[in-house]
């Protein structure tokens, strides 16, 4: 009786140092990929809770996700789903940075800092972001310094896409 109370210790004890290695092994990649804010911003305040599948209308979606004391945003849209579950975060891609310089030389506003944090791959800068994160009047003329080609353009009205470099994809 007590050889089989002593197996069944010995297995009950592996069975746990199993599972609590497991658990261990799972729990800092279940962590990892959650984003450490979820907000809208809109011109109505609407409180972000977990039941939203979609960017409610009028408003844009933004992940704030924080590693080693650097911040990223993702960014989505009007209409656009809004994930449950994350299999990635914005660090596993480093992003090319589509620009030198933003903002608007009239008006001396420098957006370049304020955009880095938007740096992710697969985001979509666009105006509806940029009216949400600064004033914008008459005077303001959008304009960025083209990384690369060192020109000066025009801020597009259907945004800047981030896009990945070839070897982290």
């Amino acid at each position: 009786m007590d050889a089989c109370l002593l197996r069944f210790a010995r297995l009950l004890s592996l069975a746990y140092t199993q599972a609590l290695a497991l658990w261990t092994w799972m729990t800092p990649v279940q962590l990892a990929q959650v984003p450490h804010r979820q907000y809208f911003l809109g011109e109505d305040t609407v409180e972000f809770d977990v039941s939203y599948t979609r960017v409610p209308e009028d408003t844009v979606y933004i992940e704030e996700w924080v590693q080693n004391g650097v911040k990223l945003c993702v960014v989505r849209y009007e209409g656009e789903d809004i994930p449950s579950t994350w299999t990635t975060t914005p660090f596993d891609a480093e992003a090319k940075r589509p620009w030198i310089w933003v903002g608007d030389k009239e008006t001396e506003i420098d957006l370049t800092r304020t955009f880095d944090k938007f740096l992710v791959v697969g985001n979509r800068i666009t105006l509806d972001l940029v009216l949400r994160l600064i004033q914008v009047t008459e005077r303001t003329n959008l304009l960025y310094i083209e990384a690369g080609s060192f020109k000066e353009l025009k801020f597009p009205g259907d945004g800047l896409t981030i896009e990945a470099y070839a070897d982290t994809l």
